[in-house]
């Protein structure tokens, strides 16, 4: 997953500036350029922040996912520990 996100925050940057060379050299509006690159820029950043959020939330599942292996395989070995010290 985490490569995914790098790709579609990269593709983001490469259409940030895509989107930024149009504004400024092609399609030229001297008040809505300005607005549009504005815009463009917020979403651009709130879509990589949503990336980040997303592989931060993936990396806390997978932790709990972990811990409770983990827990789950230490309840094991302690109930097979106490089996065996009481039937012996």
């Amino acid at each position: 997953m985490g490569s995914k996100l790098t790709d579609i925050s990269n593709e983001l940057t490469n259409l940030e500036t895509t989107v930024s060379g149009l504004l400024q050299d092609g399609l030229v509006f001297e008040k809505a350029s300005p607005a549009l690159q504005n815009a463009y820029t917020d979403f651009s950043n709130q879509m990589k922040t949503s990336a980040k959020n997303i592989q931060e939330y993936a990396n806390t599942f997978n932790d709990i996912a972990k811990s409770l292996s983990e827990s789950d395989q230490t309840i094991a070995t302690d109930v097979t520990n106490a089996a065996s010290q009481s039937g012996s």
